[in-house]
């Protein structure tokens, strides 16, 4: 995640354990309890922490015996507190404080035992993870700290949209398995079916691959206008934000999504958007398992087809909670499924557009870019496009065509170069909308906007002028 929420409280008497703690906890404040007296246990704290950035800002002295040390922390929304105390009456006691002062706080206990002997559980309607530190040494700690702050974050979602009868859950347009798959995600944590949580798109689908996702998995996206918003009570924003879009959006509550930030969205009551996650469907996942949600096959199939989608089979862009998420959903997919969503057929409208690339491309150090003119599908852009970076040598592509009204650039790169979000950012200017990630972008310009700071739009000026905006930036 890329912005700290809440507070992150270590009540822990393992000096190897805070240490760990510390250094791999990165989204929420981190504060970290040290005894008064001075003692071996207190020098061996401050000495785990030595090497923490804002060392004076996490330890905290006090005592845990007490109710004021914990009800100091009570203005924190969300709270988890990480237990580790060998003294098991003093960590009943502690606990019971924690219930009590800290009434809304998540609690992950690790105790000393085989797993046979501490098993791993939930206790206080869910509210506290136990874990033995056998088991924890067979999963990541950081597994473990994403686990119980996502059973905050799913109460805080049913909280917000259970409220309203009909939830529109707003995709963008075209929208991708790894959309789709999330959407289908947050209708099931929802326990809410396709009539009042319908899927919503500005644009038709129109690529071969999510066409045959939503055919195989029985999936309907209804394309609406932006003004039909109004029509339902909660909107949720999956795999997109507010500044992804060309309109103003009337309303936004939730938005999950896994994209770099595009604008503030404090207004939202809910955002959830972490840039390092390969795929929006891996947070679906963790919110899944930590919902207590049961994911079945044609779920586990269509939130895996999503992770494969988005980071190109686990080969850009991902961290280990990917990893992991892929992993866990692997033994429950249907195989046959999801050998018929990668490999759907490839219209023959698809034969004259790749041949006209082929014959006008042009390339320069590393560089090949690509007008297709007018497209009556913009997805045949991006398919371009990824087809191009095949070719030997090179290292950026930039396909371009007119759909809509506006001068569509897909943008791909090989990953050990500049990052392709941050280049398009660049060249936009203010001038249109897009981003991306790494090693894909999107770049749109509305055609007025086009001639006004470029000229013509004939293929030669904007195969050209391609070319050049993106020589002094990739180069």
């Amino acid at each position: 995640m890329d912005f700290k929420r809440g507070l992150f409280l270590v009540i822990c008497d393992d000096p190897e354990l805070t240490s760990t703690l510390v250094h791999i906890q990165k989204s929420m404040d981190i504060k970290v309890w040290v005894p008064n007296k001075q003692n071996q246990l207190q020098t061996s704290l401050l000495e785990a922490c030595e090497d923490a950035t804002e060392k004076d800002h996490i330890l905290v002295k006090g005592d845990i015996t007490k109710a004021s040390f914990f009800a100091q922390w009570r203005a924190y929304d969300p709270i988890c507190v990480v237990m580790s105390l060998k003294d098991n009456e003093k960590y009943l006691n502690v606990r019971e404080l924690i219930l009590e002062e800290l009434p809304e706080s998540r609690i992950l206990s690790f105790q000393v035992g085989h797993p046979g002997v501490v098993p791993r559980k939930l206790v206080e309607n869910d509210r506290e993870l136990v874990l033995s530190w056998t088991e924890l040494l067979s999963r990541p700690i950081s597994a473990e700290l994403r686990h119980i702050e996502s059973t905050h974050r799913v109460k805080e979602i049913r909280d917000i949209l259970g409220k309203g009868e009909k939830i529109g859950l707003l995709l963008q347009p075209d929208p991708d398995p790894d959309a789709l798959a999330s959407a289908l995600a947050l209708r099931c944590l929802l326990g809410r079916n396709k009539a009042s949580t319908p899927f919503l798109s500005f644009g038709r689908v129109t690529r071969p691959e999510n066409i045959a996702m939503m055919q195989l998995l029985d999936l309907e996206v209804i394309t609406i206008k932006p003004e039909d918003l109004s029509l339902y009570d909660k909107i949720a924003l999956l795999d997109t934000q507010p500044g992804h879009f060309t309109v103003p959006l009337s309303r936004v509550d939730v938005i999950i999504d896994h994209h770099p930030m595009v604008g503030n969205y404090s207004s939202a009551a809910y955002c959830d958007i972490r840039s390092k996650y390969g795929a929006t469907s891996t947070i679906m996942t963790e919110y899944l398992r930590a919902g207590a949600v049961n994911i079945g096959q044609r779920l586990a199939t269509a939130l895996l087809y999503g992770i494969k989608a988005d980071t190109l089979h686990l080969n850009r862009e991902v961290i280990d909670a990917d990893l992991y998420a892929f992993v866990s959903l692997y033994p429950d997919i249907n195989y046959n499924l999801l050998r018929r969503m990668e490999k759907p057929e490839i219209p023959m409208r698809f034969a004259p557009v790749l041949a006209h690339a082929l014959l006008t491309m042009a390339s320069q150090d590393k560089l090949l870019v690509s007008y297709l003119g007018s497209v009556v599908r913009e997805d045949l852009i991006p398919q371009v496009a990824d087809f191009m970076l095949q070719f030997e040598g090179i290292e950026w592509v930039v396909c371009a065509g007119i759909y809509q009204e506006n001068i569509v650039m897909s943008v791909r790169n090989v990953g050990y170069v500049k990052n392709a979000g941050d280049v398009v950012r660049r060249i936009i200017s203010g001038s249109g909308n897009g981003g991306g990630h790494r090693t894909m972008a999107k770049a749109i310009f509305p055609i007025n906007v086009w001639t006004e700071r470029f000229g013509s739009i004939t293929e030669e000026n904007i195969r050209t002028t391609v070319l050049n905006l993106f020589l002094e930036e990739v180069l």
